[in-house]
This record gives structure tokens, sequence and C-alpha cells, in this order.
């Protein structure tokens, strides 16, 4: 039984080495086990690629053409050799003893699909600590297995399990995840993450104003949107939208209320204005921001409007296409 490490990362340097540092000490750590190490590098401008020639077993791979999370994935998969993949972020530092609990004596996966639980590390634009906080727990690891309605991008998943849906469908450059796990599901294939962690994850802060402002000129924004429409009538997606579009879905409402009373209009649309307003000001107390409180308050407010209406134009105009899977091999 061979398990491969799968890597994924752009300009991921400065936490690519101890990324790759932490696939080796689980080599080193479970010595009854098969490993290889792949990394899939989308375009790099920094030093990414030098960082992974330094650990000489890894396999390097460069996507050539179109890049995204899903496409460097599915160029991993394809090129391992493992019956095992472990997905990991370049921006991820794996836990040790991850594996013991996840795999049985014989070296199998316990169940098709695992994940675990994650800490989040944050730092500014200039790569300096921040602070560290839980990401999928609040206090204390649950002692319990949980069975997930989806996951994000570290998880480990039989080769079989993965090639029976095709992989991830690559026109999605955001939400790829859960569009895995709903078709994974609708194999009957549970997901489920296990009481114990899996791993740190080193990364800019979510809700750092550049990255933000970033994320929604890129057009990321849009694919919430196209994830609803594709997976309408899902109560996963519909769940997902209540608790983190709801914003959007209120500003729906007023305009469609505009078209039939003007009373009702300004009603849902003052609705919307507070619940936008208490929305960015929470963010703002969340953040992690240099700038100042009212500064990133006040910014947040039309960040949080053209992310609405983008999650709508996702909705309702944008159609991308799969793309052309175009890469090389660096080693």
């Amino acid at each position: 039984m061979i398990v491969s490490i799968i890597l994924v990362g752009k300009n991921e340097g400065f936490h690519l080495k101890r990324t790759l540092q932490s696939a080796y000490n689980l080599i080193d750590l479970y010595k009854e086990i098969d490993f290889e190490v792949i990394y899939v590098d989308s375009k790099s401008t920094d030093n990414s690629i030098e960082i992974a020639k330094s650990f000489p077993l890894t396999r390097i791979f460069e996507i050539t053409g179109v890049t995204n999370s899903a496409i460097a994935r599915n160029i991993g998969a394809k090129e391992a050799k493992g019956e095992i993949l472990f997905f990991v972020d370049a921006d991820m530092e794996i836990h040790p003893y991850f594996l013991r609990h996840a795999l049985n004596e014989d070296g199998e996966l316990k169940n098709e699909y695992i994940t675990g639980h994650l800490d989040d590390y944050f730092y500014t634009k200039e790569n300096e600590f921040i602070s560290s906080e839980p990401r999928t727990y609040k206090n204390k690891i649950p002692k319990d297995i949980q069975e997930l309605n989806h996951n994000g991008g570290l998880c480990l998943i039989n080769k079989s399990a993965w090639a029976d849906i095709g992989g991830m469908r690559n026109k999605y450059r955001r939400s790829q995840d859960l569009d895995l796990t709903i078709r994974l599901k609708k194999k009957g294939i549970k997901i489920l993450r296990l009481p114990c962690l899996a791993a740190k994850h080193h990364t800019i802060d979510y809700r750092n104003e550049k990255r933000m402002w970033k994320t929604l000129w890129q057009g990321n924004s849009l694919y919430p949107g196209l994830l609803f429409r594709d997976h309408f009538f899902n109560i996963t997606v519909l769940q997902r939208v209540v608790r983190s579009d709801y914003t959007a879905l209120l500003l729906f409402c007023s305009l469609i209320a505009l078209l039939i009373d003007m009373r009702l209009f300004l009603i849902l649309i003052t609705s919307y204005l507070f619940l936008l307003s208490m929305r960015a000001f929470y963010q703002t107390l969340k953040a992690k921001s240099k700038k100042s409180k009212a500064l990133y308050f006040f910014e947040r407010i039309p960040y949080q409007i053209l992310t609405d209406l983008s999650f709508w134009f996702g909705f309702l105009c944008f159609f991308p296409g799969n793309h052309e899977t175009e890469y090389k091999s660096i080693n």
C-alpha cells in the first residue's frame, strides 16, 4: 500500500519548506508505510520550485496552462502511484500522528474519505506572525468522529473513489472542495473528520483588506453562486447559502420586492442595510488588520455589497467550462 502525499500551491515559498519537511517527517515516522511526495506548482513566481527541488525525492510538476487548485489536485492524482491520496495545501504543516488515527493495521484507510481538525496560524502580507486559533473547533477538539457535509483542502481519499467520480471539476476556481464532497456523498461515501489534529494552516488572515479585494477582483466571489446553481436542490448547499450568503439572499428578495410593492421593498432594503452593517461590524471585530477599525468597517460595507452582487451574477450569468490540463515534469 502506497500513500501519495500531494502538495499543491502557488507562491507559497515562505511556507512550503515547512510543509515539505512535515511530509518527510511522516515518512521517517511511519517506516512500515511506503510513501511518495508530489508537489504541483501553479506558475509560482517566487522560489517555490527551488524549495521543492531541495527535497530531492519530491516529484515536481508545473502547470503550464490554466491554473487553479482543482487542476493541480487532478494532476497530482493522475501522476500518483499510491492507492491512497493525501491532499495537502502547500501552506499546511502536517501533524505527525494524524495517520495513526486514519489508517488501520494493514495501512488502509479506515474510511474512503478522511480528514481531521485544523488550527489557523495567521500572518501579515509581509509574513509576520499575528496569532493562531482553532479553525474547525471552538475550544477543545471533539472526542467523537464527525460526519461532515463538506470539507476543505486537506484529506485522505482512496484513489479508486477519486477516480470513480472523475476527480475535481476544474471549472471551479473556488468551492471545488464542496463540489467534490457533494458528488462523493451522492455515491454513498461518508466524509469523516477524526477527533485529532491533522495540520497547522499557515495563512494570511482571510479578512485582510488586501486579500479580500484581490479575491473579489479575481472573480472568486462568482463561484458560490455557480455552486448554488449546480446543486440547487442539495440541502447542504442551501444550508451553506443561508449561513454564509444571507445578505445576498436578502438583497435578492429586496430587488424582487421593488417590482411588486414599494413598501415591502423599503422594509426589505432597510433590513438588508442593517444586516450588512452588523456583518461588517462583526468582521471588523474579528479582523487582524493593522488598519483603523473605523476605516476597515467602512471598507467592508462596499466589499460585501459587491460580493452579494457577484453571488447572483455567478448564479445567473456565469457559465465557465472545464479547462484543458497542461503541465510538465520538472524532475
